[in-house]
């Protein structure tokens, strides 16, 4: 009878515990589901992923294409597939961690460029044989698959509006890409001038927000009929004799699109004048000749270092178009190898970029000056200049850098992205690089000679090996934080749909299952507004970065441009 007694209580107690248990553990899945509605706490996993990839199918819908419907031509043999991006989506509901712990490249640079180099050191180069070195043959036959799992594309050569449609054989929802479709008012010689007269126009009677005469030399498009006309009524005129006794250089002529390394850009002394000349019929035939030259007053004062003429090659990262997001980054001056000598008509004597100084550097080789000594002493830092300005009485301190250089480019280039970005093409996985040249004249007024997209990435000393690297990796940090700061807040808006029952799931009898957005117009617009650029605060760019935010559109007011603009001078 006692046992019996004994085992009906142990049995009794037993249910009680378990009952207890259960209780326990149904509150801690209650308390565990309603976390995840009210606090967000799972933003790096989609709760379910066979929905979420319904609900980003209902979602993620491509812009209308800046390329054309059917792009031609095959890049690197890698193949067109239309399910791409759908592919990609299919991945990554099912994987979202890798994104948030990986970088993943697409890129095109040769393998013994110093990019390639650098690539291992920051991520995963997921098709290291794909080069220009492959045979010409395997590169015009669709041959590679893209792979799924490619975050950054990183190509010299711009695919869009050729090769691939954005967000659906490229440039995916979980995508960054390196190049900005309508760039051109900002890299093109010509259409970059007919934006700065656009703007001084527009702030002629506010001379406090911008002055052309400041920024950018005189320039004449050729192209055009009314600026073609006047330039010979110029340079036909007593005036400009005079000028030309005094100054030997007056202008100097380049090519508006296309001309890069100093190509296409001559000084308009006699022989080139004389070409102008014949070429327009001394202005007769202004608006009938087909070229891009664009004629342009030369800075007859240069700042010379030891005698030599310099430029200054500076960095731009437009991080983002979807708002607009710009970063500075210091560069260094391209001193020419030859001694200034305005009468002379040699290119490397008026244009200082690498490419003019090959010629001279292959002969200072003959002559046994080692090709390390002259590249050491082409490129400088601005410590450098700072003390030789010192030590000439230019100058007085050192913190004319911080004081001065610096905010003089930020100022600059604050300007140059404002007059240019109304064509950017506003999408969140945009972004580039660009080398910005500047030049200083005796008086040290800086003036924006022009601006490069894919500007040459070479490590022509050790000095200027290790700041590319640095400066990359500091750039791939910003673009890796910005497509996570994307990627989390979209698994974030997904996952809160699903808890608080706005995807309505039904599947019919064969399995197929349909997914309905409550407000769908609605949901729509707060996804696009969670895909706008902005960093969340785990992804926020760290101390050590040595890009400086020069411009962010997600601020109002001074803060936009970094109290350098006024707000009587926004548009």
């Amino acid at each position: 009878m006692f046992s019996l007694r004994l085992l009906l209580t142990l049995f009794i107690g037993l249910n009680l515990l378990a009952f207890l248990v259960f209780f326990i553990n149904s509150s801690l899945n209650q308390k565990k589901i309603k976390l995840v509605a009210t606090d967000y706490s799972n933003n790096y996993q989609f709760l379910n992923p066979d929905i979420a990839f319904h609900v980003l199918e209902q979602l993620d819908i491509p812009k209308a294409p800046f390329a054309p419907e059917k792009p031609k031509g095959t890049f690197l043999g890698l193949k067109r597939d239309s399910e791409y991006c759908r592919k990609v989506r299919a991945q990554f509901v099912r994987n979202t961690y890798s994104l948030f712990q990986e970088i993943n490249f697409l890129c095109d640079y040769l393998s013994h460029s110093l990019m390639r180099s650098i690539l291992p050191q920051i991520g995963t180069d997921t098709m290291p044989r794909l080069s220009f070195q492959l045979p010409k043959s395997v590169r015009s036959t669709p041959t590679f698959d893209i792979p799924l799992n490619v975050s950054t594309i990183f190509t010299n050569k711009a695919l869009h509006g050729t090769y691939f449609l954005f967000g659906k054989e490229l440039v995916c929802l979980t995508q960054s890409y390196n190049h900005i479709p309508g760039i051109s008012l900002l890299n093109r010689k010509d259409k970059v001038a007919s934006c700065v007269f656009n703007y001084t126009q527009k702030y002629k009677n506010k001379p406090q927000c911008f002055d052309g005469n400041k920024f950018f030399p005189r320039t004449w498009l050729l192209d055009n009929p009314d600026q073609c006309r006047d330039w010979f009524e110029i340079i036909n005129s007593p005036r400009y004799q005079e000028e030309k006794q005094k100054k030997v250089v007056v202008y100097i002529r380049k090519l508006g699109a296309g001309g890069h390394q100093g190509k296409g850009v001559e000084p308009v002394a006699e022989i080139e004048e004389a070409k102008l000349r014949k070429t327009y019929q001394n202005g007769k035939k202004c608006g009938a000749v087909k070229n891009t030259y664009i004629v342009q007053s030369y800075i007859h004062n240069p700042l010379l270092v030891m005698g030599h003429k310099f430029d200054f090659r500076v960095y731009l990262l437009i991080a983002s178009t979807n708002p607009l997001i710009a970063y500075y980054h210091d560069g260094f001056l391209r001193v020419s190898l030859l001694e200034y000598d305005v009468s002379r008509t040699e290119k490397g004597m008026h244009l200082t970029n690498t490419a003019q100084s090959l010629k001279v550097i292959k002969q200072a080789k003959a002559d046994g000056i080692s090709e390390e000594e002259l590249m050491n002493f082409q490129m400088w830092n601005y410590t450098r200049l700072a003390n030789y300005l010192i030590e000439k009485g230019r100058i007085k301190r050192l913190s004319w850098i911080d004081e001065y250089l610096r905010p003089a480019f930020h100022h600059a280039m604050q300007h140059l992205v404002r007059m240019t970005q109304s064509k950017y093409y506003k999408h969140s996985a945009v972004w580039e690089l660009f080398g910005v040249d500047f030049m200083l004249d005796e008086e040290l007024n800086l003036w924006f000679i022009e601006c490069n997209s894919g500007p040459a990435l070479k490590a022509s000393n050790e000095e200027k090996r290790v700041m590319l690297t640095k400066m990359l990796k500091d750039q791939f940090e910003i673009i890796a934080g910005l497509l996570r700061s994307r990627v989390k807040r979209v698994v974030k808006y997904v996952n809160w749909l699903m808890s608080n029952n706005l995807v309505k799931v039904d599947s019919d009898t064969a399995g197929n299952v349909s997914v309905k957005i409550e407000k769908y117009e609605l949901r729509r617009k707060e996804f696009e507004d969670l895909l706008r650029n902005r960093f969340e605060e785990e992804f926020e760019v760290s101390s050590d970065n040595n890009w400086k935010k020069i411009v962010d559109e997600n601020i109002e007011g001074l803060g936009r441009y970094n109290g350098n603009i006024k707000t009587e001078c926004f548009d």
